[in-house]
């Protein structure tokens, strides 16, 4: 009784659902809609769990929903799936596996995803550690956000400045030329198994 109260509150005060007309129980018409297949309520059953809105954190019931909102090709669920991996929440930690569900999120154009596999590149964490790879992604993320905000790409890539400040002008170049040919399907460089070069995380 006290989560459907919390969760009706969530509701007036208009956290992006609307309950079924005339159901008196709107978190079991929650489950159920999402239990039918629909995305946007697996997606957000798996966001609440997972960050605690509304109710207490779950991370084994968020890759619940997560996963099958992310078998649908929902990105923000796939983000969700590899951020799980990444973080050992809900699941043993584990990179590459994270950079997988990052990169179908990522070829979908989620800016997150995107940030994530540059992070990853950068601090060799299931995949090699490559500053170009880890700015080709960066800048991919930076090219999609500005896509998203104006329909214009951004230059310089302020998403790219950490790694930038290590790299010379011609890495840079080529880098960039990287992520302007870059086409879904190009596989990822993963680290050899139990190569160990970064650790801890906290990607979103």
């Amino acid at each position: 009784m006290a989560l459907r109260f919390r969760l009706w509150i969530l509701v007036w005060l208009g956290m992006g659902w609307m309950p079924v007309s005339g159901e008196a129980a709107p978190w079991d018409a929650w489950i159920r809609q999402a239990e039918q297949g629909d995305v946007k309520a697996q997606l957000k059953l798996g966001q609440m769990f997972h960050e605690g809105r509304g109710v207490a954190v779950e991370y084994r019931q968020a890759m619940r929903w997560y996963r099958l909102a992310a078998a649908q090709g929902n990105a923000e669920a796939q983000n969700g799936v590899g951020t799980l991996y990444d973080n050992g929440k809900g699941v043993a930690r584990d990179y590459r596996e994270a950079a997988r569900w990052f990169l179908m999120a990522a070829e979908q154009g989620h800016v997150l995803a995107r940030r994530n596999l540059g992070w990853m590149y950068e601090k060799g964490q299931g995949l090699v550690q490559d500053d170009e790879r880890s700015y080709q992604w960066q800048y991919l993320a930076q090219m999609a956000r500005d896509r998203q905000r104006s329909g214009q790409g951004d230059d310089p890539c302020r998403f790219c400045a950490t790694v930038a400040a290590r790299m010379t002008p011609a890495r840079i170049a080529r880098a960039r030329e990287r992520a302007r040919q870059w086409q879904p399907g190009e596989p990822l460089v993963f680290a050899p198994p139990g190569f160990r070069q970064g650790s801890g995380s906290s990607r979103r």
